[in-house]
């Protein structure tokens, strides 16, 4: 044990810092105050500039058709637009403009039932294969603020397109073929895809399943709707059941119908007395009056909490980030919607025409280029729309063979909405195409590059009358039929 001497010879001395006397603080000068300031305020600028570029790439990603100029409270920014912050538009072709494509399908999931009469349990969603009744494309045109829905015939003999080989089939098998093998719903709406866009050329960006009931309680929850029948489409007495045991009579006369969720379905799916042509006609109907109502009741203003009362009665993959933008959009076109189907005639040429395969299914072949002048009306460029081309022979003799060729091949090749003929015109060696207004330049330059007319030939004039086209082709001595 160490002594208490040999103890503190162990200590360690601790050695002291000297303090000094602290520098007397130099005050800040003008000049400093100044700086700090301005410093302050460029990181600010610099933080609003950035917020404001990513809100100008956000925007039209959100918002399809619309940008920071659109909003009111971002309008005054316009100013600064520069190639690192696009307030403007983006353009007609950009990407945030393309054409949105949503696949509808009504499914039939209507129980079974067993020798006792009692109801079989109905497969859940992610393993049954059902039938698809009801099979359309709703697509939005975020330009022209204009929206569409097409309807193919449920019997419309189609390829399937499966990883291991094709074959031929109703087109209402392909949702079930892909559910069955792939064992869920979203498998049944990629092999339906795959199909629309192999056999049509559709791309589709979000889908949307609904089953009966569910369009009953969408029905029901709006009040109703009301549906002006023409007679043709009229349904006399006919006995409906949802659920192939219990029915009741019901009857749809031409006029102004009020129906509930139930007789809205049981309309919409009647073709007892006549063509599965006519059922679809009947959905679209039932369809438009639906999309009435909503306006009616300005249910488009709160699209999220739309989404979350009847996210329960359908199914879709669509993103609830997206809802407000294709919401704002479909508002855009005031509830305009035009209706098409595959099984209308196109001057009074048949599009489907009746088949017994050799296994005695009855299926409907297609004419394909009825079905292209379908395709592309309802698909219609954006910078096409709402656009009006009038054709004019100046050839000569003969030339309204040749005129009337340029117009076939103008609505069922390219798609313009409007082509119809004008007054005969003096023969001239040269086709001249005309522009009225400054709206449809696009227009005009891919007409004349589709007929090999020099964009230098186009002649632009103001537009005085609204009633005029927006482009006037003379075709002259010098023509020939595009693509012949």
């Amino acid at each position: 044990m160490a002594t208490r001497i040999e103890e503190s010879t162990l200590a360690i001395p601790v050695q002291r810092k000297r303090s000094h006397p602290r520098a007397a603080a130099r005050p800040i000068s003008a000049m400093q105050r100044l700086l700090f300031v301005f410093a302050l305020l460029v990181f600010g600028l610099a933080s609003t500039y950035s917020s404001i570029a990513l809100l100008a790439r956000v925007t039209p990603a959100l918002f399809p058709g619309k940008d920071l100029t659109s909003l009111s409270i971002i309008r005054p920014l316009a100013a600064l637009d520069t190639p690192l912050v696009p307030i403007k538009a983006p353009s007609d072709a950009s990407i945030f403009n393309k054409r949105i494509n949503l696949l509808v399908l009504g499914v039939d999931r209507r129980p079974a039932y067993g020798n006792d009469g009692q109801p079989l349990p109905i497969p859940d969603n992610e393993n049954a294969g059902h039938l698809t009744d009801t099979i359309m494309v709703a697509t939005i045109d975020p330009v022209g603020k204009t929206s569409s829905v097409l309807s193919f015939p449920r019997d419309m003999l189609i390829d399937i397109h499966t990883k291991d080989f094709q074959y031929e089939d109703r087109i209402n098998t392909s949702f079930g073929v892909g559910v069955r093998n792939g064992k869920s719903v979203s498998a049944g709406i990629d092999q339906l895809k795959v199909d629309l866009k192999a056999n049509f050329g559709i791309e589709i960006d979000h889908y949307i399943v609904l089953d009966f009931k569910g369009v009953e309680k969408l029905v029901d929850s709006v009040g109703g709707v009301e549906v002006d029948i023409p007679y043709d489409l009229s349904v006399p007495n006919w006995f409906y059941s949802d659920d192939d045991l219990n029915g009741v009579w019901v009857s749809f006369p031409s006029g102004i119908n009020k129906l509930d969720g139930y007789h809205a379905v049981a309309f919409g799916r009647h073709r007892e007395y006549d063509s599965d042509f006519k059922r679809v006609k009947r959905q679209q109907l039932v369809l438009k009056a639906a999309l009435a109502k909503v306006f009616s009741l300005q249910m488009l203003n709160d699209p999220l909490g739309l989404w979350d009362a009847y996210a329960s009665t359908v199914r879709t993959d669509i993103p609830k980030s997206k809802m407000p933008g294709y919401a704002a959009l479909l508002k855009d076109t005031n509830g305009r919607l035009a209706a098409y189907s595959l099984g209308d005639p196109v001057n009074d040429v048949p599009t489907m025409t009746g088949h017994m395969t050799p296994g005695g299914a009855a299926v409907q072949l297609w004419d394909a280029e009825n079905v292209q002048y379908w395709l592309s009306q309802v698909f219609t460029k954006s910078q096409y729309s709402a656009s009006a081309v009038e054709i004019q022979n100046g050839y000569g003799e003969d030339g309204s063979v040749r005129a009337a060729a340029l117009g076939r091949y103008l609505a069922y090749s390219k798609g313009l909405p409007t082509v119809y003929f004008g007054p005969d015109q003096a023969a001239q060696p040269h086709t001249t195409i005309t522009l009225y207004g400054n709206d449809k330049e696009a227009l005009a330059k891919d007409i004349a590059k589709w007929m090999g007319v020099p964009e230098s030939e186009i002649v632009t004039l103001s537009k005085s009358d609204s009633s005029l086209p927006d482009v006037v082709i003379v075709i002259g001595k010098d023509f020939k039929v595009p693509g012949g």
